[in-house]
């Protein structure tokens, strides 16, 4: 269904996204490794699931995002092999791998097979700590050997990827040098909405030694332009068995601006509401993905150093109509503050375009174009600024 909420798995319940989907496969039939990066609830994570649906390949996902604290400044080792084994382990039980993988996993964990095939990663946190990084490249070179036999392709998704650059311990270039070089039957894909520190994450591994110069083709996944939006939403009520006015229409596709996640948010509820005999409200509806926005950014705001500056670039931002250069936020921000030091403003600016919450065009700063993403900022910011402007 176009309107479920869950990352979509079929090809049939995703909408549009064509391109891309060829471009990944093409991609994996060729060997070539993949980025695959946009920003946050435009799609990727289905992307890439309806991409690799297919039973010529193998795949296994490490979830990087279960690693994700807000508040810490890098990850341990053990935590990275963790979710890194998890991802192995739920392979494994999909697809009946096993033999000499399962056996080379015991044999460094000091478990019998079994346990390792009931991977518990709070159980055996303490003999995490004996995985290394060439033990990372080792298993993968295993499956490889496994998927090569079965003449099937290894897809490796690191969904988050720049989560990477912050374990300690690790040295990434080393590990994704070996299994570029050794293992011939495997891609790796990486997934992303941090734009900015994704693109800084993969540049900086395409430089490094031993990694350097080879290739990773980027495919970013794009919002839907006006005229997409508003026949997603027509099918999916279509679906539904749901009829919706022109003017409903209209009004989300112009408050939703595009981003798929939200389209399917207002889908959703507005279907379940209509169903149920309640008259729907966008107001109301949009209110929701408000709060879901507010509630995530004013995590991130009280775990930086300075929440009181974060906020007030934010609220500048909106002052300024949305946009505004380095020279007019940092007016703005001393107005509010008092005096910040424009380095400082810059650095903020830029450390929010990395983390995807701003855009930057050009020499200017913008907030995000769909209300709940724009909104849902701007009202953290303001209740979490001491003055509360």
């Amino acid at each position: 269904m176009l309107f479920d909420i869950r990352p979509k798995e079929e090809r049939k319940d995703l909408y549009d996204r064509d391109k891309e989907i060829d471009e990944i496969r093409q991609s994996i039939e060729r060997g070539v490794w993949i980025a695959v990066y946009g920003i946050r609830r435009v799609g990727k994570t289905s992307v890439v699931n309806v991409a690799v649906n297919d039973p010529n390949y193998i795949v296994i996902k490490i979830n990087l995002m279960r690693m994700y604290n807000p508040r810490r400044k890098v990850y341990a080792r053990s935590q990275f092999m963790g979710v890194f084994l998890e991802g192995i382990n739920n392979a494994i039980k999909k697809y009946t791998l096993g033999g000499r993988a399962i056996r080379y996993i015991s044999n460094i964990l000091g478990t019998d097979e079994k346990s390792s095939i009931e991977l518990n990663a709070v159980r055996i946190k303490t003999r995490l700590k004996k995985f290394r990084e060439e033990d990372v490249s080792s298993v993968v070179r295993e499956i490889d050997q496994l998927a090569k036999d079965n003449r099937k392709k290894l897809v490796l998704v690191f969904d988050e990827a720049q989560e990477l650059m912050r374990v300690n311990g690790i040295n990434s270039s080393s590990v994704f040098h070996d299994i570029y070089d050794y293992c011939k039957s495997t891609t790796v894909v990486f997934t992303g909405s941090m734009v900015g520190l994704v693109e800084k994450m993969l540049k900086e591994l395409e430089y490094q030694k031993p990694f350097f110069g080879r290739y990773i083709r980027k495919i970013r996944v794009e919002r839907f332009e006006l005229n997409r939006s508003k026949d997603f939403l027509m099918r999916g009520f279509e679906e539904e068995g749901i009829k919706v006015g022109e003017d409903i229409l209209v009004e989300a596709v112009r408050r939703f601006d595009g981003v798929p996640g939200w389209l399917t948010f207002f889908g959703a509820e507005y279907s379940f509401r209509a169903k149920h005999g309640d008259s729907p409200d966008l107001n109301e509806i949009e209110r929701m993905a408000i709060e879901q926005v507010k509630s995530e950014f004013k995590d991130f705001l009280t775990s930086t150093q300075s929440p009181e500056r974060y906020s007030a670039i934010l609220i500048s931002l909106d002052r300024l109509g949305g946009r505004g250069e380095l020279r007019d936020v940092t007016k703005v921000v001393n107005a509010l503050l008092g005096e910040v030091p424009e380095p400082r403003v810059h650095e903020i600016l830029n450390r929010l375009v990395n983390l995807g919450f701003l855009r930057k065009e050009g020499q200017e700063y913008l907030l995000p174009e769909d209300e709940p993403d724009r909104k849902g900022l701007v009202e953290a910011s303001k209740e979490l600024s001491k003055g509360g402007y």
